[in-house]
């Protein structure tokens, strides 16, 4: 469940808005309880600048959630107006795909497991002596087997180390996490007490970029 932090801007001479941090998968329950929180204390703002309707609107957010606004609708007048800019910091979360009935995935969510462009191509495996990563990717040739010892924990940590050092090796990799993934929970079938690629990801593509 990935957590909002939001900071509002200006409305008239000041800031009436609170911060406010909002925890939950949906957008939709996102738009509402900003709205929720920010009504009352923009209400008389907008009251003494003529315009108290304004406070029937909408919260609506970039698509990487990093910036959001306010959004007040005349559908039957064909015009809008959007006003106090708020910044958004997300903290998405990892998640851990399950097949139990009745589990859906969260609204937003991102898997990004094996056969999508994201998955690790290092896999871990049990064998008859312990537990082993195996290159399973495409491009050049990599070792068969690297045994990680008898612990499945440590086979994943030497597993998600590797995925680091592809992504980090990889030409435009970063850029295309940032532009695909930031701000949304990543979904992965890795147990939520092993370490998981996911992990990687969510931090290759919230981390600001360095000028």
């Amino acid at each position: 469940m990935a957590r909002y932090d939001i900071e509002f801007g200006k409305l008239g001479d000041g800031r009436p808005v609170p911060d406010l941090t909002v925890q939950t998968t949906d957008p939709d329950v996102l738009s509402r309880t900003v709205v929720d929180h920010a009504r009352p204390h923009i209400t008389p703002v907008l009251t003494e600048m003529g315009h108290p309707e304004y406070a029937d609107c909408l919260f609506r957010t970039t698509p990487d959630r990093s910036m959001g606004e306010f959004l007040w609708l005349d559908l039957a007048g064909a015009r809008g107006v959007a006003f106090l800019a708020a910044r958004i910091k997300t903290t998405p979360e990892r998640i851990q795909r399950k097949r139990t009935k009745g589990w859906t995935a969260p609204v937003g969510a991102k898997y990004v497991g094996r056969g999508t462009r994201w998955g690790n191509p290092w896999v871990v495996a049990q064998t008859r002596t312990g537990w082993a990563v195996n290159w399973a990717g495409d491009g050049p040739s990599r070792p068969d087997w690297t045994v990680a010892t008898d612990n499945q924990g440590a086979a994943h940590v030497m597993a998600v180390g590797l995925y680091r050092e592809f992504a980090e090796s990889t030409v435009g990799f970063a850029v295309r996490a940032q532009v695909e993934l930031k701000g949304r929970d990543l979904m992965c079938w890795c147990a939520e007490s092993l370490s998981c690629h996911a992990s990687v990801l969510l931090e290759l593509a919230n981390t600001p970029k360095e000028n």
